[in-house]
């Protein structure tokens, strides 16, 4: 019974996630292949650019785009067929150059963060933010330092005998 339900439920699960693909991506050539690996190949880059900050980890181009040579090499198919001569090259080569612009944008966008916030160990905040931090807290000490001598000063001329504070002029 519980069989049964798990079956119908991955058949279910099946059938509403077919792919949609680009109307210029056909089964008779290369364009479905081509098309798939790029998919593949932009979730593995992203995952890369997800996991790497440093500006050294992405000193070459393949770490963080897809070229078409390196489609082709994969599919075993020449690389001027699959980037110029084909029907669907236009279109594809549009279709890689944005999702290069993607991953660029989003290597940028991890660098820039990283730049932001450099590493310091187990330390959470910036150095400003804590020197910031640190210049209210002795303000407040300071504050609170005067206040609480003031306090015991009036509390000394409260504990004073009644004849010495009319000496003094207090009362």
């Amino acid at each position: 019974m519980v069989m049964n339900y798990i079956k119908n439920r991955a058949n279910k699960d099946t059938i509403e996630t077919e792919e949609v693909y680009p109307e210029w991506v056909s089964e008779r050539n290369a364009s479905l292949r081509a098309w798939q690996y790029v998919e593949e190949q932009k979730k593995t880059t992203a995952l890369y650019i997800k996991r790497h900050h440093k500006v050294t980890d992405f000193l070459t181009q393949k770490t963080y785009k897809i070229k078409g040579s390196e489609i082709a090499d994969a599919l075993g198919i020449n690389r001027t067929t699959l980037m110029n001569t084909s029907t669907y090259s236009g279109a594809f080569e549009k279709y890689l150059d944005n999702v290069n612009k993607k991953l660029e944008q989003a290597k940028d966008a991890k660098l820039k963060k990283a730049r932001k916030a450099p590493s310091r160990g187990t330390i959470r905040n910036s150095k400003d933010e804590l020197v910031e931090a640190n210049k209210k807290l002795k303000d407040r000490v300071d504050e609170l330092e005067s206040q609480k001598t003031e306090e015991l000063v009036r509390y000394a001329f409260d504990q004073l005998p009644l004849p010495v504070r009319k000496k003094l002029g207090i009362d």
